[in-house]
């Protein structure tokens, strides 16, 4: 840093006093202020001022070069790692979203999942099923007392009543029937569901793989980008060198 103040100064800066040290220090800061943002109306009317001694402050053309190429690639940088941070931080906040719980996908919430219609058939199936099986309350056994039981044969104070009439059983093969017929219908639905399932799993997996692939396309594209920028730049920078050089040896 002390060497480049004292090439900026011309050599004189360690013999100038406290005042007209931060006098340079002031003008070196407003100089090198624009840098990042150069104007070019502002670059032609940039000169050097005068000290209170009349002196001028010459700034090495070669060292100012220098210094606005460092600034450019610095800029260029930060914005490669800003654009960097920011595909990161989607990528986090996806990874961070609440997946729904029936088919594991973070476009929707439980509510809106696409398999709900069938859920809802087959737990309303399931619940068919289940309340076609009604208990007997005539049943002659049990755990505990049964008010059924004083029409049972042998717990009976009433007169024995005519024998049993098979005729009741009549109900059964209709009854049996009916829960096949539920059971296999209960299995389609599973079935129907289990395909649906496996086709919306495969087009969220599809979905995921275009977006990842998606992104890194961006990604290799804004650095290819930037790097033919920097390139550019500094192409640039160095034949304007160049002229300068060669000027100055004409």
């Amino acid at each position: 840093m002390k060497q480049i103040l004292e090439t900026m100064c011309g050599g004189d800066y360690m013999s100038k006093n406290p005042e007209e040290a931060m006098d340079f220090l002031s003008y070196v800061y407003e100089v090198t202020r624009g840098w990042d943002e150069p104007n070019s109306r502002e670059m032609g009317r940039m000169k050097a001022p005068v000290n209170p001694k009349g002196g001028m402050y010459m700034l090495s053309e070669d060292m100012d070069m220098k210094a606005k190429v460092a600034t450019i690639a610095r800029r260029l940088e930060e914005l490669k790692l800003k654009k960097m941070h920011e595909v990161q931080a989607i990528s986090e906040t996806q990874a961070h979203v609440m997946p729904c719980t029936i088919c594991q996908s973070c476009d929707h919430v439980v509510d809106e999942c696409p398999t709900m219609p069938a859920m809802r058939e087959m737990l309303g199936d399931q619940a068919n099923v289940v309340g076609q099986f009604k208990p007997n309350n005539n049943a002659p056994y049990g755990n505990t007392y049964n008010s059924s039981w004083r029409n049972h044969p042998n717990f009976s104070w009433k007169p024995r009543p005519p024998p049993y009439q098979p005729q009741a059983q009549t109900q059964a093969p209709q009854q049996t029937s009916s829960v096949e017929q539920s059971i296999v219908n209960l299995s389609k639905v599973m079935g129907d569901f289990v395909g649906e399932q496996k086709a919306i799993n495969s087009q969220l997996h599809q979905k995921i793989e275009n977006v990842e692939s998606s992104q890194i396309k961006r990604m290799e594209g804004m650095q290819n980008d930037l790097s033919q920028k920097i390139d550019n730049i500094q192409y640039s920078i160095s034949r304007h060198t160049n002229l300068n050089t060669v000027n100055e040896k004409g």
